[in-house]
């Protein structure tokens, strides 16, 4: 959660944000859809020490977020700016994909603040900066509630899951951790439980294996039992189970 105090052209608008750190890798494109429904802006993160991670927001992450939902604001970061000597790409570079996407929002933004920056995490260089201007943005360009919308996006996602690949190893895992979170009322507390297992079954998820997923299913089943009840979960189990074991590695 970010709060922040954004000056208005009447007033100062007191504005927080819920900020959903996404599973930082290709492929969980279900997740991916249901975590872009009814967003109201984005924070696109390139690593400066990694040139196809910036390659990636515009083959991958832009595609995904715009077939979700339409005319967000979005700003753009280069971290680990710390680690200049390592760098792979500038941030011109950044900046040229900026402007294909962020094309008349420098209008809404007071001086000093823009649609790009080179951050860095560890410095803390820019990243309130990087807030502040998505703040400015969403407050500029946020329209009133749509629940047509809402409920739209919602479909989108839903089919961008089930047309999903689940017989990949990201695909069944992508699957599996939908089907869990949709046992929770709080997707927070689903995801911290997720986490928890995941990394307890020693699953990276850049590259997971048939073996730590059937260990997940196990370890989600165990955390399932102090929620629902038996019979739910031995289903769930069973269910989970097969997309571990229909996959082809």
């Amino acid at each position: 959660m970010k709060e922040l105090s954004i000056p208005r052209p009447n007033k100062t608008v007191k504005l927080t944000m819920m900020i959903w750190d996404l599973l930082g890798r290709e492929g969980y494109s279900g997740y991916h859809a249901k975590t872009f429904a009814g967003v109201h802006g984005a924070l696109l993160v390139a690593d400066l020490t990694r040139e196809e991670t910036l390659r990636n927001l515009e083959q991958y992450w832009i595609p995904a977020l715009f077939k979700v939902v339409e005319n967000v604001p979005i700003v753009f970061a280069c971290n680990k700016s710390d680690l200049k000597k390592e760098s792979e790409f500038e941030l011109n570079d950044m900046g040229e994909v900026a402007s294909k996407y962020c094309e008349g929002v420098e209008d809404y933004l007071p001086g000093g603040l823009t649609s790009y920056y080179a951050t860095s995490a560890k410095a803390g260089s820019n990243v309130e900066n990087a807030f502040r201007s998505l703040g400015h943005l969403v407050l500029a360009m946020h329209s009133r509630k749509d629940p047509v919308k809402e409920l739209y996006e919602s479909f989108v996602a839903a089919g961008v899951r089930r047309t999903a690949d689940k017989t990949t190893l990201i695909g069944a895992l992508d699957e599996i951790i939908m089907d869990f979170c949709e046992g929770f009322d709080d997707h927070r507390v689903a995801m911290v439980i997720l986490r928890q297992e995941i990394a307890r079954a020693g699953i990276d998820i850049r590259k997971p294996t048939k073996e730590g997923i059937i260990k997940a299913v196990e370890y989600l089943a165990e955390a399932e039992l102090e929620f629902l009840d038996q019979d739910i979960v031995k289903k769930n189990r069973e269910r989970r189970l097969r997309w571990a074991l229909a996959t082809v590695a």
